[in-house]
């Protein structure tokens, strides 16, 4: 027995060396397992940043995917169609002072049209006209610019009232009695520029009279008169009679065509023809002459460019 015990004390001391080493192989291989996996997510995650910085056009593509992306570029796209409204009313505000009001009476469905597209018609017309295509094209022109004339805008009555006298295509489109009414204009449109477009009127008024046609712009002249309470101002009808006072004849023409008779005392333009012209109008019922222009006008504007 004494022998046997002192040989046990080894072999329980190399079996626990033994199961010892075990638990610390198995401890080990754990921590260098988790150590491995912690270590190869480091590169992928590395890699992706660097891939990002590299292609900054993924970058742009993802954030404009973005909502907030989308939202922040709004703003830009507002002002953007802001400008655009801007510029738009700025061009309509620029038109419209080149419109000739209608008379106070006239029915406003006959006075909204667009002064841009009355601008339009009266630059293609002034384009064909000058083109000398053809006696058609050319006459499609006139017509084009007188379509603009009966609507408003002023350019195109200016045009009217210089040229009838000297071109037969604007005469072939636009009545006398249009033309007449015209050159009045200048008489209510206020501005400096309106006041030098006065002379048309005597020149106007001068080309009917080498014609012999001073009976026929007479009774135009009566009619517009009528037609216009602008023009029966006493300011207005001074103004008019002083300029028909540079035309030999055309006081005494006005003058026939308000008395109806052949012999007319005093001197031609005096304060007395004012006078009889202002009872004149005061017991004549207006022809509506503008109105039914502009009617005519706006049929045939509907009628080419609905639009």
């Amino acid at each position: 027995m004494s022998i046997r015990e002192p040989g046990s004390v080894p072999s329980l001391a190399r079996l626990s060396l033994i199961v010892g080493s075990i638990l610390i192989g198995v401890v080990l291989l754990s921590h260098v397992r988790y150590s491995s996996n912690a270590i190869s997510l480091a590169p992928k995650s590395s890699t992706a940043a660097v891939a990002q910085v590299n292609h900054p056009a993924k970058l742009q593509s993802q954030a404009t995917s973005s909502p907030r992306f989308a939202t922040a570029i709004a703003p830009d796209q507002a002002l953007a169609d802001s400008g655009a409204l801007s510029n738009s009313t700025t061009d309509l505000r620029m038109a419209e002072k080149l419109m000739v009001p209608a008379p106070p009476q006239t029915d406003l469905t006959l006075q909204g049209v667009d002064p841009r597209r009355l601008r339009a018609s009266f630059q293609r017309g002034m384009a064909a006209m000058r083109s000398n295509d053809s006696d058609a094209t050319t006459k499609e022109g006139a017509e084009l610019v007188s379509l603009a004339a009966a609507l408003g805008y002023e350019p195109a009555r200016v045009t009217i009232v210089q040229e009838y006298p000297r071109s037969p295509i604007i005469r072939s489109a636009v009545s006398s009695a249009e033309a007449v009414r015209y050159s009045l204009d200048p008489l209510f449109v206020p501005g400096p520029q309106s006041a030098g477009n006065r002379i048309f009127l005597a020149l106007l008024a001068s080309y009917f009279s080498g014609r012999h046609e001073l009976p026929a712009y007479a009774t135009d002249l009566l009619a517009t008169l009528s037609d216009d309470q602008r023009l029966q101002t006493e300011e207005s009808l001074k103004s008019l009679l002083g300029l028909l006072a540079r035309v030999p004849g055309a006081c005494t023409g006005l003058a026939h065509a308000i008395v109806k008779s052949r012999t007319v005392t005093g001197p031609e333009c005096s304060s007395g023809l004012q006078l009889q012209l202002e009872n004149f109008i005061r017991l004549t019922a207006p022809l509506g002459l503008e109105a039914r222009s502009r009617r005519q006008a706006l049929q045939l504007l509907e009628s080419s460019n609905p639009s």
